[in-house]
């Protein structure tokens, strides 16, 4: 039966098969990260490299906004710009996904030396460059427990313009993983740089990848004949008939191909010689299965299946905002833990760099990553403008302060009133914190509540909250009275 196997299998393949089988799936065969592991990963999935670069770009994707003066905030932006810092961040989180990555901040003179921000001039900061982990080395690592820069390099070395050269920890930025746990065995090297998210999800895209290909060989086999040889086993058996066999599935093959038709010995008329069946393919349940799979490398990545695949929501009253909220959670921690560590080190050259000398009152936040639909604006719009009201209406804060606050809010959500900020600005002090006092200039909130009444002997009603925030006619009888 060997012999008859071997020499069916030598038929089939003497026909040649135009499309090769799926064997196996992987990057490696082993789990232990390294710069080629991570390479070919990267480069070979295209679903390894979404998870990687999905976090990568919402972190930046909106960017940050500053708070300062205007002509402060447009220099630092231009510096900003001009740098590419934000295209550059996002190469630096990308690179931190799959096992490292740094800024180098490229000034005049030796970078060798430390680099003081109060030596940075206007245009100090010369260039914002970005270079993996496996670019730039540490060396003279520091192992004194009590030293606050335990486990980090007092130099970095790096082969630039085909010499080494040495750079100061404090021009380069490192984007780094999670921390490994204590008491591993492992280099300095490694152990500086952290985690890789890449590990992190391999095997779950391993997977799913593995499943993508084999679903590709099933749609290979939804069309599949099947030929059926009267004694086939005796046809192999011999050189001659072995040939036969070939030319026959070879004509076949060749008429399935060009014509689309196959021919088939019909025998004696009665019975026929071959038999020829389509085989058919059951597709129930393997969207589902295809779906459980990446199901799984969105729980591992932690980041939403909608999110990943760019499918909408599904399923009864399904919307995806919950996703979204969770999502936005996420990226937000990410944000603060990682991020902006990293741009806080750089911030101080950037703003000497921009010709900003005194930065005490210049800061910065992470710009909202969703934007509020058109409607859900007007209507929180709305919500606000009924609580100001309610708010005046109480006498409970002086309208001077709390037009101050209306103003600064509209200032802020510019999407309410566009141009509301610079029409403000036109206005003098004393009319623009004035408009919501009565034309009579007082103040209504200082207007008792308890005035006597001679009508009958008995205390009027107290002012109402809505006469006092109009300060209309009404409201001066009352008080008159």
């Amino acid at each position: 039966m060997a012999w008859i196997t071997d020499s069916l299998r030598t038929a089939i393949a003497a026909v040649g098969s135009p499309f090769a089988r799926f064997a196996g799936g992987g990057y490696g065969t082993t789990n232990v990260f390294t710069h080629q592991l991570a390479l070919s990963a990267y480069q070979s999935s295209g679903l390894l490299r979404k998870v990687i670069a999905i976090p990568a770009s919402d972190r930046v994707r909106e960017w940050r906004d500053w708070q300062a003066d205007a002509a402060q905030v447009a220099a630092v932006e231009a510096e900003e710009q001009r740098l590419g810092l934000k295209a550059k961040v996002r190469q630096a989180e990308v690179l931190r996904g799959i096992g490292g990555g740094a800024l180098i901040l490229v000034t005049a003179g030796d970078h060798a030396t430390p680099l003081v921000p109060d030596a940075v001039r206007n245009g100090g900061l010369i260039a914002v460059n970005v270079v993996s982990r496996w670019q730039i080395r540490g060396d003279g690592w520091i192992r004194e427990i009590t030293d606050p820069r335990y486990g980090q390099p007092a130099m970095f070395k790096m082969d630039t313009g085909g010499k080494q050269v040495d750079i100061h920890p404090s021009r380069v930025v490192c984007f780094r993983g999670p921390s490994l746990p204590a008491g591993l065995a492992m280099d300095d090297e490694t152990s500086f740089w952290g985690d890789s998210r890449l590990m992190t999800v391999l095997n779950e895209v391993q997977s799913s990848d593995s499943a993508q290909r084999w679903f590709a060989e099933l749609i290979r086999k939804a069309k599949l004949t099947r030929v059926g040889i009267g004694k086939l086993s005796e046809r192999v058996a011999t050189p001659e008939g072995m040939a036969k066999v070939s030319s026959r599935v070879a004509l076949m093959a060749e008429g399935e191909n060009s014509l689309n038709a196959s021919l088939y010995d019909l025998g004696d008329g009665t019975t026929p010689a071959e038999k020829i069946d389509d085989f058919q393919v059951n597709w129930n349940g393997i969207p589902a299965m295809m779906d459980a799979f990446l199901q799984m490398v969105a729980t591992v990545a932690d980041i939403p299946f909608t999110r990943l695949t760019g499918r909408s929501p599904a399923g009864m009253n399904a919307t995806g905002q919950y996703d979204d909220q969770n999502w936005s959670k996420t990226v937000a921690a990410g944000q603060q833990l990682e991020t902006r560590p990293c741009l806080e080190q750089i911030d101080p050259i950037l703003i000497r760099s921009a010709g900003i000398a005194d930065a005490g009152g210049l800061t910065w936040k992470w710009a909202p990553l969703w934007a509020p639909t058109e409607k859900e604006d007007v209507d929180t719009f709305y919500v606000f403008t009924q609580a100001v009201e309610k708010l005046q209406g109480t006498g409970t804060v002086p309208d001077q302060a709390l037009t101050k606050a209306v103003q600064n809010t509209l200032s802020d959500r510019e999407s309410w009133l566009v141009g509301i900020d610079s029409a403000l600005a036109e206005i003098p002090e004393d009319e623009r914190f004035g408009a919501m006092l009565p034309p009579d200039g007082t103040d209504p909130s200082a207007l008792t509540q308890n005035t006597q009444t001679t009508n009958g002997g008995k205390e009027a009603d107290p002012v109402s909250p809505t006469t006092r925030a109009t300060g209309g006619s009404g409201g001066s009888a009352r008080a008159a009275q």
